[in-house]
């Protein structure tokens, strides 16, 4: 009987071998599976990091671009448009204004006395006028379509689209006013009490066949404003595109 017993043991070791195995390879199995599911969720979320950290990446070089631009077209000090970029917007306007048959108008304004309230109160003081005049003309006009820029020094140019000589002259006179209005101290050798500016406005109608030019409209500007100046400014001048002689004093405020 024992040798029967000793055979059925023999018998049954194979099987045992065999369950091992399957047992082994479904432990095997068990941890590839867990270990393939752990790798899929550590690259799901490697590669939700690297596609935040890309979009933050665009985002940082999109800003940066524009922080360009902005620096490129801005004048540092006053944070208003630069000559440059007045120059080449006037231009792009023009064209368009020739294109489509409409107003253009340009003014200019000139913060009186500034060399006086430069000697009195110092350069710091000065361009914290300067800034707050630019700002002042920023809320007078503020179309998509217009433009406050720096054209030298104390100078200002503003380009208004679609607008015709009376409406120019009326925001001239809202910019002669509004700048009064800041009420700040002027030099006590200036013109006035406080800060004025002399304003000088021009408009065309740019026509295809006409040979005039978006720097006809600066000159005659420019010309009216060496005569509110000249009239000892807190004044708004109008000169139309081509006049030959002292422009026409539309509306003198002292």
């Amino acid at each position: 009987m024992r040798p029967a017993r000793t055979e059925q043991t023999r018998a049954g070791g194979p099987v045992q071998i065999e369950w091992a195995i399957a047992a082994a390879l479904v432990g095997a199995l068990s941890t590839f599976s867990v270990w393939a599911f752990l790798s899929r969720r550590g690259l799901a979320a490697r590669a939700a990091d690297l596609d935040k950290a890309l979009e933050l990446r665009t985002t940082e070089l999109e800003s940066a671009r524009l922080q360009l631009q902005r620096l490129s077209t801005e004048d540092p000090l006053t944070a208003v448009a630069n000559h440059e970029q007045f120059l080449e917007f006037l231009e792009r306007e023009w064209r368009r204004a020739r294109r489509d048959g409409l107003p253009l108008s340009l003014i200019f304004v000139d913060v009186d006395g500034f060399r006086a309230y430069n000697r009195q109160f110092g350069r710091k003081a000065g361009d914290d006028i300067l800034k707050q005049v630019g700002r002042c003309l920023a809320t007078v006009v503020g179309r998509p379509g217009d433009l406050v820029a720096r054209y030298h020094r104390d100078e200002f140019a503003l380009v208004l689209a679609s607008t015709d000589g009376p409406g120019s002259f009326k925001i001239s006179e809202q910019v002669r006013a509004a700048v009064l209005g800041l009420k700040l101290p002027a030099a006590k050798d200036g013109p006035h009490e406080f800060v004025t500016a002399s304003v000088a406005t021009s408009t065309a109608v740019p026509q295809r066949e006409s040979a005039w030019e978006e720097l006809d409209l600066i000159k005659a500007a420019r010309h009216a404003l060496r005569e509110a100046r000249a009239g000892g400014g807190n004044c708004v001048l109008r000169a139309n595109l081509g006049l030959t002689g002292p422009p026409e004093l539309v509306g003198a405020r002292r």
